[in-house]
């Protein structure tokens, strides 16, 4: 017997045990594909951020992955790694519009780690897989701001500062020690905002999937990122610091990859094994590359224009034009152009104002002094007569959430 196939696997341990933090996050964030059939083919027409919990399932935004387009046709999800397209379906949903996605078949996954808001520490860096349209994906780092309960909001909101202006909503928020901390949702004006990972556990628990749940906080720091510790030590063991010289004596669990390293040099040295050992480390530290297109085409773009579409309330399902000119949302048609009916006690007369920005290719929301408030998906409450910049896909309600809207860019 040829000693090659134990040699691999304590390479593979070894390899795996070393890995760092931030190739952690790598390795487990993808990209979900919302697809509707298009003649034979599927084509992509929505794109979100997702993480895998384990070989058969991920967890992503749903409504870009698994809703229906404008024109009422349902989406199938499927999940992008590497040069796969797998199928899924939904398993699970929950607040802060996440999903549980099955696959139809198993991808390679070590398993996550899951921190809850209560470990959060003000300051802390957090991590961000980017996803861009050519080249490799990339890790951002912020840094933790506050976890916020904010009304009528069911999760625990993060807030850090961005080093993006962009993020895939449904992706992971990571801490240092590659432990999922959070679900992106959004950034604006250098801020992100992620739903905490508090109620997934009971999600996935529901689904049939076993995740770890951090021990205590993850006390790296951004540098330590690179090498200390991941989603399956504990977050606060991040062992003595290296020397000046950048050498130390191993220490903990660092003498068990000493130990097989070791007997892969004397094993390096014999001849049936020599070439085996340098073939298999120069394929691991291979770059990782950019996952190729999906096969049934990326999210193409089309010409489209600004509106808003009703998700709740009277004008729930409706898609309402937004020009350049103000519409005006109110209870009193004498002075609004877009009316709600007299028993909307929560509207004002004159309430709030939209409209589209051509030149920075922005949805502009002001509050006009309602009495009871216009207000993002987020919770945050406008302030009267300062106006908000928003994008397609962003949500707010007016009043209370019996009328939600949407900014959509339609055909």
């Amino acid at each position: 017997m040829k000693p090659f196939p134990l040699l691999a696997s304590l390479l593979a341990a070894t390899i795996c045990a070393a890995q760092p933090a931030t190739q952690k996050m790598l390795d487990m964030s993808v990209e979900v594909y919302g697809a509707i059939q298009d003649g034979e083919k599927m084509k992509g027409v929505s794109l979100a951020g997702g993480f895998l919990v384990d070989a058969r399932h991920v967890v992503t935004n749903g409504d870009y992955c698994c809703g229906k387009t404008d024109a009422g046709e349902q989406k199938a999800p499927f999940v992008h790694v590497g040069d796969k397209d797998v199928k899924a379906k939904v398993v699970w949903s929950g607040d802060g519009d996440m999903v549980v996605l099955e696959l139809e078949q198993e991808l390679k996954s070590n398993g996550v780690t899951l921190a809850l808001s209560k470990l959060a520490q003000k300051g802390q860096p957090v991590f961000t897989v980017q996803f861009p349209e050519k080249g490799d994906p990339t890790v951002s780092e912020g840094k933790l701001q506050d976890v916020v309960t904010v009304e009528k909001v069911p999760v625990p909101v993060i807030k850090a500062s961005a080093a993006s202006d962009s993020v895939e909503r449904g992706s992971a928020l990571f801490d240092a020690c590659g432990n999922i901390i959070g679900v992106n949702a959004l950034v604006k004006d250098h801020a992100q905002a992620a739903f905490a990972i508090d109620h997934l556990s009971a999600g996935l628990e529901k689904a049939g999937v076993q995740a770890r749940l951090a021990e205590g906080p993850c006390t790296a720091t951004a540098s330590e990122s690179g090498g200390g510790g991941g989603a399956g030590g504990k977050s606060g063991d991040q062992g003595p610091p290296p020397d000046d010289s950048g050498y130390h004596i191993p220490h903990g669990k660092e003498w068990i990859g000493f130990v097989v390293l070791a007997s892969l040099a004397f094993l390096a040295f014999r001849k049936d094994t020599r070439q085996q050992v340098v073939r298999a480390l120069t394929t691991r530290r291979m770059p990782v590359a950019r996952p190729p297109a999906p096969a049934y085409g990326p999210p193409v773009p089309v010409p489209t224009k600004p509106a808003m579409q009703g998700l709740a309330g009277q004008y729930a399902g409706t898609s309402i034009p937004i020009e350049t000119r103000p519409t005006i949302l109110g209870r009193d048609q004498s002075v609004a152009n877009l009316v709600f009916s007299p028993d909307s006690i929560s509207v004002s007369k004159r309430h709030c104002a939209i409209r589209w920005d051509p030149a920075r290719g922005t949805f502009v929301l002001e509050d006009l002094g309602s009495t009871n408030g216009t207000f993002l998906a987020t919770g945050e409450r406008l302030i009267p007569g300062q106006p908000r910049e928003l994008r397609s896909g962003d949500r707010f309600y007016v009043g209370d959430t019996n009328n939600q809207f949407e900014f959509r860019m339609e055909r």
